[in-house]
């Protein structure tokens, strides 16, 4: 294949898996309490791409991910969630190189680490920052928010993305 062509199907699957991203986003918000739904799926979207595509394809979906999130979250919290986004960027990289550096030698100790690392990053990373920022009336939902419900669904979207890598393995449809 050449070079030309390797850069248009990085581009395309790219492409195609970060819309995926934010079309589970905005389905979420027809759901109430969706966190459980999302998240998985997003956390399932990034080591797919991770592994299908490359790491800098999981990478920039990494980092797109939380402000795509955010254009079209409506709600009173997405104020507060702004200045946040880098750091949730972070955490999803994190994700993603702890899966790519890994994923030979163990996926499932790749995934396990990485949602372990992402949420210790989230967990910490939320706490100082409402130690700096002063957001009272969001600040129990945002601690929250990225506690424990982050390492729950990094685990979860990290069997959800071995199942689908393994079924494509199988195929020819990614090659």
């Amino acid at each position: 294949m050449s070079n030309n062509s390797n850069k248009v199907q990085f581009i395309t699957r790219t492409a195609l898996l970060l819309a995926l991203v934010i079309t589970i986003q905005l389905a979420g918000r027809l759901l109430p309490n969706s966190s459980f739904i999302v998240g998985p799926l997003v956390n399932a979207c990034l080591l797919v791409s991770t592994a299908l595509t490359g790491v800098w394809s999981g990478i920039i979906i990494s980092v797109a991910s939380p402000y795509a999130s955010l254009i079209n979250n409506h709600a009173p919290v997405a104020a507060a969630l702004l200045p946040f986004a880098p750091f949730v960027a972070l955490g999803n990289a994190v994700y993603v190189l702890s899966y790519y550096l890994l994923r030979k030698k163990s996926a499932v100790a790749g995934i396990c680490i990485g949602s372990i690392l992402k949420f210790a990053f989230l967990f910490s990373a939320i706490n100082i920052f409402l130690s700096v920022l002063n957001f009272p009336k969001f600040a129990k939902v945002l601690t929250l928010l990225f506690g424990w419900p982050q390492l729950f669904t990094a685990l979860l979207g990290g069997m959800i993305a071995l199942a689908v890598i393994k079924s494509y393995a199988r195929s020819s449809a990614w090659k």
